[in-house]
Formats: C-alpha cells, sequence, structure tokens
C-alpha cells in the first residue's frame, strides 16, 4: 500500500495510477492545499530518488508542470531553483537549498528530515532564509512526514476498497 511496488510505479509512469506512492502523494496534496493553478508552473525536484524525487516528477508532469529533476551534483542549480514556481527538496543535506536561490513567491516542499549533532531536525532548506523569498514553505518536522502518513492511510482504505470490489 506505499506504492512503491514497480507495478505501481509504472502505472504512474503510463498516467494511470492505482496505488501513488505516499509522499509524493501527500506532497502533491499539500501543492493543491495552496490554492495556486499547478498547470504550465515551472517545478525543480531536487534528489533523484525512487522513493520521492523520480515519482513527485512524474506527479508533477501528470498536474501539467514543466518539470526539471536535480541533484546536489547538477551544474548551474541555482538558476534552475532561481527560476522555479516550485521547489522540491529531496537531498538528504541539511540546509542545502539556500533562501537566496529562491525565486520571489516560489512554494517550497521541503521533503528533507536531518538531524544535527545538536539533536535538532531540520530539512534540506534553510528555513530561515527562505521565508524571506518563499510564499508558502513547509516546515521540518510537521510538514510532509504527516501528509505521508495520511497517504498511507488513505491508500490503505483505496486497497482494501479495490480488493473487496
Amino acid at each position: 500500500v506505499d506504492g512503491f511496488h514497480p507495478y505501481n510505479i509504472g502505472r504512474l509512469a503510463l498516467r494511470m495510477p492505482v496505488l501513488r506512492s505516499c509522499t509524493p502523494k501527500g506532497i502533491m496534496t499539500l501543492l493543491k492545499s495552496t490554492g495556486v493553478a499547478l498547470e504550465g508552473k515551472e517545478a525543480v525536484v531536487i534528489g533523484a530518488s525512487n522513493i520521492v524525487g523520480r515519482p513527485v516528477s512524474l506527479e508533477l508532469l501528470m498536474a501539467r508542470c514543466t518539470v526539471t529533476t536535480c541533484h546536489s551534483r547538477t551544474i548551474n542549480l541555482k538558476e534552475h531553483i532561481k527560476r522555479a514556481d516550485i521547489v522540491i527538496a529531496a537531498v538528504g543535506i541539511p540546509g542545502f537549498v539556500k533562501g537566496e536561490w529562491l525565486k520571489q513567491g516560489a512554494i517550497v516542499i521541503d521533503v528533507g528530515i536531518n538531524r544535527l549533532e545538536s539533536g535538532q531536525l531540520v530539512g534540506d532548506v534553510d528555513y530561515a532564509e527562505a521565508t524571506k523569498n518563499a510564499s508558502w514553505i513547509t516546515p521540518v518536522p510537521g510538514g510532509v512526514g504527516p501528509m505521508t502518513i495520511a497517504s498511507l492511510l488513505e491508500n490503505t482504505l483505496q486497497a482494501a476498497e479495490l480488493q473487496s470490489s
């Protein structure tokens, strides 16, 4: 029910999703909750993992965004981020995305969860600096994580309904 099975990812790639991966599904729910029309928006996904980066890129394509998938070694990463209306950070490096890299008014989804030596949990985005440019940003902790759990519960219900029909 987590949506990671190759069957589910394949269905997503074919634009026929059944059980969608929970974190990307939660991210899309968050994006829709902003009230901003996603169609035509420039989206940059930082991280190309099979768990978040790749499936969320497919989800954004289905929402008719123009998607650029990057990673920590992407050349000119700042320039990609600077032109993005939507930034999804899932790179696993604390504070990797700097606030000044963001376009004014960008929507920022921080998927990262990193524990510093002090014990503090932080995301992949420098939250304090990012709030100066972002129109909307998810906190860490308490942003994407709860949406992943909600999506897992939703998928569990959907799977039960599919199995009983």
